[in-house]
């Protein structure tokens, strides 16, 4: 039952172990693969313990100490974080704004809502509050900055956090891969109203994404 209770909270619209970018499963991949290493290690740390407290063979093992201390303190860790930090690199690789972009917002924090800005469709500028609409399948390049405080852009189903530092424009480079529609946070306390601090993420097929930016821009003129 507990478990089941855990489990529940790993999905929704929130939930960064069910990816709908790129960014977000190259980060739910290596939670995974954590998990079930620790899982793995925890149940041969357990046999060992079981083996030295119920063996009856009061004999010293065949393998030495300093075996057991070089591969177990030594070799493993450094062939686990070695494995770690190469696909963390190649993951945070794919989040960085290198080549064009086929798409580029302004996202703008403030205390307590987001403002997005696409670019201009015939002269008009498109800006939504609080609803971020992107196409699907294109490598889209976030420039994140605030009016105020400190924030953190974050939308799980997609990829990593960036925050939002005054004085600073930080990029993110997202590519989402599903359709549908997701929710994102700021993900650093910024005040009173953070925890509301929330927008709306709506991915659409590339061709109805240029229909509802012409429609705004036409509202907008």
């Amino acid at each position: 039952m507990y478990m089941s209770v855990l489990l529940g909270g790993c999905g929704g619209p929130m939930s960064a172990l069910e990816p709908a970018g790129q960014g977000a499963a190259d980060i739910a991949w290596i939670t995974w693969a954590m998990l079930i290493g620790t899982g793995v290690f925890m149940l041969l740390m357990s046999a060992f313990w079981l083996h030295a407290v119920y063996r009856r063979d009061k004999r010293p093992l065949a393998i030495g100490t300093r075996f057991l201390l070089l591969g177990g303190g030594v070799v493993l860790p450094l062939i686990v974080i070695t494995l770690l930090l190469v696909y963390g690199v190649r993951s945070g690789h794919s989040m960085l704004p290198i080549g064009e972009a086929d798409l580029t917002v302004e996202v703008t924090a403030f205390q307590w809502y987001w403002e997005f800005e696409y670019p201009e469709v015939d002269g008009a500028q498109v800006v939504t509050t609080d609803e971020l609409h992107l196409p699907v399948g294109q490598r889209i390049d976030f420039n994140i900055l605030t009016a105020d405080v400190i924030h953190s852009f974050w939308v799980p189903v997609l990829g990593g956090k960036v925050d939002a530092i005054p004085g600073r424009t930080n990029t993110l480079r997202l590519e989402p891969t599903h359709t549908g529609r997701f929710r994102g946070q700021c993900a650093e306390f910024c005040g009173a109203l953070h925890a509301h601090m929330a927008f709306d993420v709506v991915v659409h097929e590339i061709e109805d994404f240029e229909d509802w930016l012409q429609e705004q821009a036409g509202a907008q003129r």
